[in-house]
C-alpha cells in the first residue's frame, strides 16, 4: 500500500513539474510575442548619413527582438496637427533621430506616448530633460569634466580657455557654473557675455582679444548657429587660437578637436532603451551620454602649428579634414 502511495505521489510530482515547465515556456513565448506585436515609429531629422546610420543600427537591433519599425522624415510630419499624429499613427513607442525630430515629437505626442531619442546634441534646450515622464534617450555630449580631461591630454601646456555665454539664459548660466566648478586647477577662464555686446561679431572679437589658449564651445542653440560657428572658426585661423567643438561636424568645419558621436552605438543604445520601455510599458531610465568619442582635425592642427600627442590622435575615431 505504501508503495502505491509513493508511486502516485511520484507521478503527481512529475506531472506538476511538467506543468511548471510548460507554464514557464508559455509565459516566455507570450512575452516574446508581446514585443513582436509592437511597431516602433522612427522619425529622422533628415537623411543625413549619421542619422541614417543610427536609424539602421536601431532597426537592426530591434529586429533581433522581432520588433518591427516604420520610418518617417520629420518634414513629412511637421505640417500635421498633434491630434492627427497621435490618432492616425497609433503606436506606443516613438524614436527621434536628431534634434529636429526630437523637438517636434516632444511637442506633438500625447503624454502617454513613449519617446526615445538619439543623436541629439542639446536635449535640455529643446525640452527633453525637463522632468517629463516617458522621455529618455542618448545625447551626443560628455560631461564638462570629461571634456576638459580630453583637452588636457591634447594640450598639456594649456593655461587658459575662453568661452561665450548669455547671462539671459538659465542654461547658459548653469553651464558657466559647471565650467567654473570643473575647471582644472592650473587653468584660468575668460568668459564673454554675449548679451553685453551689440552683435555676435563684437562678442566674438572680444573673445579672441582675451588671453586664452583655446576657445571652448557648448551645445547651446541660444549662442551657436551656422553663422556663429563659421565666424568663430574663421577667427580661429586668423588669430591662431584653436577651438574645441561640441560636435563632429564642428570639428570637420575647422575646430581643432572636439566631441563626435558614433551613430551605430547611438542607435544600438536607443534600441536597448526601446526594448526596456516596451517591456515595462514606461520609460524609467535617465537620459545617458554614450557612444561619444573624440574627433580631431589634423589639417587644422598643421595650420595652427600644433602637434597633438599620438595618444589623442590614435584614439580619435574621426580624424577630420577641412
Amino acid at each position: 500500500m505504501k508503495m502505491g502511495i509513493r508511486s502516485i505521489k511520484g507521478k503527481w510530482i512529475l506531472r506538476a513539474g511538467k506543468i511548471v515547465v510548460l507554464l514557464g515556456l508559455f509565459f516566455l513565448f507570450s512575452a516574446g510575442n508581446a514585443l513582436a506585436s509592437h511597431t516602433v515609429f522612427v522619425v529622422l531629422s533628415s537623411e543625413a548619413e549619421p542619422y541614417r546610420q543610427a536609424a539602421d543600427a536601431l532597426t537592426a537591433s530591434l529586429a533581433k527582438k522581432d520588433i518591427s519599425t516604420r520610418e518617417f522624415l520629420s518634414d513629412t510630419l511637421s505640417g500635421q496637427t498633434p491630434e492627427f499624429v497621435s490618432t492616425t499613427h497609433k503606436t506606443k513607442m516613438w524614436v527621434a533621430v536628431g534634434s529636429r525630430a526630437a523637438a517636434y515629437l516632444s511637442h506633438v505626442l500625447p503624454k502617454s506616448a513613449l519617446l526615445v531619442y538619439c543623436m541629439v546634441a542639446d536635449p535640455e534646450n529643446i525640452g527633453l530633460e525637463n522632468g517629463r515622464k516617458n522621455i529618455t534617450g542618448v545625447s551626443v555630449t560628455k560631461p564638462v569634466k570629461e571634456q576638459f580631461a580630453i583637452i588636457q591630454k591634447a594640450m598639456p601646456d594649456l593655461g587658459a580657455i575662453a568661452m561665450l555665454y548669455r547671462s539671459s539664459s538659465i542654461k547658459s548660466m548653469t553651464t558657466l557654473v559647471e565650467v567654473k566648478t570643473n575647471l582644472p586647477a592650473n587653468w584660468t577662464l575668460e568668459a564673454v557675455d554675449v548679451d553685453r555686446y551689440d552683435s555676435m561679431a563684437d562678442a566674438i572679437a572680444e573673445l579672441y582679444s582675451r588671453d586664452a589658449g583655446m576657445i571652448w564651445t557648448m551645445a547651446d542653440s541660444a549662442i551657436y548657429n551656422r553663422a556663429t560657428v563659421n565666424s568663430l572658426l574663421l577667427s580661429s585661423l586668423r588669430q591662431q587660437v584653436p577651438v574645441f567643438g561640441f560636435s563632429g561636424s564642428f570639428v570637420k568645419a575647422g575646430a581643432l578637436l572636439g566631441l563626435d558621436a558614433n551613430p551605430v552605438l547611438q542607435g544600438e543604445y536607443a534600441a536597448a532603451l526601446v526594448v526596456e520601455g516596451l517591456e515595462k510599458k514606461l520609460l524609467t531610465e535617465k537620459p545617458i551620454c554614450s557612444g561619444v568619442t573624440i574627433a580631431v582635425n589634423v589639417v587644422v592642427a598643421e595650420r595652427l602649428g600644433i602637434s597633438l600627442p599620438s595618444v589623442v590622435v590614435d584614439k580619435a575615431c574621426n580624424v577630420g579634414a577641412h
